[in-house]
């Protein structure tokens, strides 16, 4: 799968990260993020793909909120 570019507003412009997914999660679906040491944990609200007109590539992206 390709990388999937995760977004935490809905008028960000920059993704919150971009990471390699073995599957594409669901709205509703968790992921947990470790970094120095501590996870954040995020719920996916909406799954969407961007058409990049360069490459003519539709680019697999989410959208999350932090749940504490």
């Amino acid at each position: 799968m390709a990388q999937v570019e995760v977004f935490d507003e809905e008028d960000a412009r920059e993704p919150l990260f971009v990471g390699e997914f073995g599957f594409l999660p669901r709205a509703g679906e968790s992921l947990s993020i470790e970094v120095d040491g501590a996870f954040s944990y995020y719920r996916v609200t909406e799954v969407w793909f961007r058409h990049d007109e360069e490459s003519d590539a539709f680019q697999p992206c989410l959208r999350v909120e932090l749940e504490d």
